[in-house]
């Protein structure tokens, strides 16, 4: 039974080369969105793993950005991939990393958001993060 094992909201993820070859490398996790002023085009990664899935198919992964007035702000529609045959293998847990690059996406509010997370057109999971706007953040920490 397919599962969603991480999911994480992120400035970006790099790949970074090493001797067994490209790894995924998670720039600056997030605990919110930060955009300078609201409406703001603003740009992040999500990454997020999808274990226990049947690797002898075609899947796909669709994910959906909301704002806290249920409008969708992004929407990537059905993403269908297979995994290699190469790949497939008795001895590997079946994994796939989906790293989404949301850019310049058009925050029109502050609020709660969340992500909304399709595997083979079925709802997994959906996980909130906070938009603030930074001059809010730092009278925040000025005290003001």
């Amino acid at each position: 039974m397919e599962y969603i094992s991480s999911f994480l909201y992120c400035d970006s993820v790099q790949m970074q080369i090493t001797p067994e070859g490209p790894v995924p490398q998670i720039v600056k996790p997030l605990q919110f969105l930060e955009p300078v002023a609201i409406p703001s085009n603003y740009s992040f990664t999500i990454s997020c793993n999808i274990a226990g899935f049947d690797v002898n198919v075609k899947n796909s992964i669709r994910f959906q950005f909301i704002s806290p007035e249920d409008e969708v702000v992004y929407d990537s529609n059905n993403i269908e991939f297979e995994l290699p045959q190469d790949e497939k293998s008795v001895n590997m847990p079946n994994v796939m990393q989906f790293n989404m690059d949301m850019r310049n996406l058009v925050l029109r509010e502050k609020g709660l958001y969340s992500t909304k997370v399709y595997f083979n057109n079925k709802l997994m999971n959906e996980y909130k993060i906070e938009v603030i706007v930074s001059d809010d953040n730092e009278r925040r920490k000025e005290g003001k």
